[in-house]
């Protein structure tokens, strides 16, 4: 079953759109190597997967990468890009054509040259090191599998069906291949590009593959990520230790746990306190255990999910004629058209009904907050500066109350960004307006003309 996704929480978490300093998670973890290799990262980024399986073996394959194989899988640059021109480009041959007309067409080449003639040339002798290189990597492969006792079923997966098309005898022959004279460029190009190309295209998909696998390790190393420990939906558990946002800098580490005995997470705190990047940090999270990737924490567990929704920026629709209060609704309704189909989601909200008034802002995060804390197989986190919410939902066993602490020495608060068990009663509306003058300034404003 797919992973639902949908264009709000894409854009609230930044996973491609660039965010306000500059970052994407893309970005985050693109350090790929080759044009192949940054598609195959946009597209795991691009589709979570809720398959165990795959979402294992994905992580353990990146994993290995990590530790073992930090240089990744190695090849000439120039001899890759000109592989997938040659591939792309020209007339592909359909049958192998005599010794007498091989030599003939270099000779005629050497006297008139024209630019078929160098692409078959070029492209044969670029997949030649290619395959050379691949075939090198898989021995080395083969060698770290045998001196350990665990290694990703993944890698070993690939590995096999690559010494495998290497056991043929065109491709024995390939590799011990010295010099490539004018018959080796013409049966060649007939291997490649016609009789074994998918093979070909499985080496160049490989080479892709690994190059993702190669950053997204090298961001691990580069950002302290963690690999998440996956259970099956039926364990329904989402504990994280660590939780920190990969955008900033020397960021204060948070744990978040639910169980069996609560499935909402309140959350409350005065403005600045750091709820919207705390619950940004978890979106994010979860959606890379969903890629197979490594996520922004110390340690994780989590049962697969089969959705996420996230509504931390929404904005009103001018073309639809919506109000920001409107659009809350609207997307309230979304997310719970969603969940009649998707009963094992995470659902974020930050800040329910700003855009109303606190009389509407109360009953509607009151009644909202108590009719999700129903819905027993799915995670929700609510976070509100309207906080006599929560006396209200005092005696719900199945929400949890957390806080950002904030300390006021002498009146002044300092924001420790760590989240406590229980109810903010920090108000630092006044304190802000005050400490930037407002009111002096408006005061100060005279009507003489």
């Amino acid at each position: 079953m797919k992973f639902k996704i949908d264009n709000q929480t894409f854009k609230d978490l930044d996973i491609f759109d660039t965010a306000q300093n500059g970052q994407s998670v893309f970005a985050l973890f693109n350090f790929t190597q080759c044009l192949g290799g940054k598609e195959r990262l946009r597209s795991f980024l691009s589709s979570p997967v809720t398959d165990l399986t795959e979402l294992t073996e994905r992580k353990a394959a990146i994993a290995y990468f990590q530790k073992y194989l930090p240089i990744g899988l190695e090849v000439d640059k120039n001899s890759l890009d000109f592989t997938e021109f040659y591939l792309k480009n020209g007339s592909y041959p359909t049958r192998i054509v005599s010794k007498a007309i091989a030599i003939e067409r270099k000779i005629m080449d050497k006297i008139s040259p024209n630019s078929e003639y160098y692409l078959i040339e070029k492209g044969v002798s670029s997949t030649v090191n290619l395959l050379k290189s691949i075939h090198q990597f898989s021995l080395e492969l083969s060698a770290k599998f045998q001196r350990s006792e665990s290694y990703p079923t993944l890698l070993q997966k690939n590995n096999e069906k690559v010494l495998e098309i290497f056991s043929q005898p065109e491709y024995e022959e390939i590799i011990n291949l010295k010099k490539i004279k004018a018959y080796d460029t013409s049966r060649l190009d007939y291997l490649f590009r016609y009789k074994d190309r998918h093979h070909i295209r499985f080496f160049l998909s490989l080479i892709y593959e690994y190059d993702a696998f190669r950053s997204v390790a090298k961001a691990a190393g580069e950002y302290k990520l963690s690999y998440p420990e996956i259970l099956p939906e039926t364990e329904n558990r989402l504990n994280i230790e660590g939780l920190f946002h990969p955008f900033v800098e020397n960021a204060i580490p948070n744990d978040i746990h639910f169980d069996g005995s609560s499935n909402l997470l309140f959350v409350s705190g005065p403005n600045m306190a750091g709820k919207s990047t705390f619950l940004k940090a978890l979106g994010i999270c979860v959606y890379l255990a969903h890629v197979g990737f490594p996520v922004p924490a110390s340690r994780m567990t989590l049962s697969v999910l089969s959705g996420l929704c996230t509504t931390i920026n929404i904005a009103d629709n001018l073309k639809s004629g919506y109000s920001h209060f409107y659009a809350e609704v609207m997307r309230i309704k979304d997310v719970t058209a969603e969940l009649s189909s998707n009963k094992n989601m995470l659902v974020i909200f930050d800040e329910l009904f700003r855009g109303t008034n606190v009389k509407d802002a109360y009953d509607g995060t009151l009644a909202i907050v108590s009719a999700f804390s129903r819905i027993k197989s799915s995670f929700f986190v609510v976070s509100t500066h309207i906080v006599e919410v929560a006396k209200e939902l005092d005696d719900n066993t199945k929400i949890k109350f957390c806080y950002f602490e904030v300390d006021q020495p002498d009146g002044v608060p300092t924001y420790t960004y760590k989240l406590k068990e229980g109810v903010s009663d920090v108000r630092l509306g006044m304190y802000i307006i005050n400490k930037e003058r407002l009111i002096e300034q408006i005061n100060s404003i005279t009507d003489d003309k």
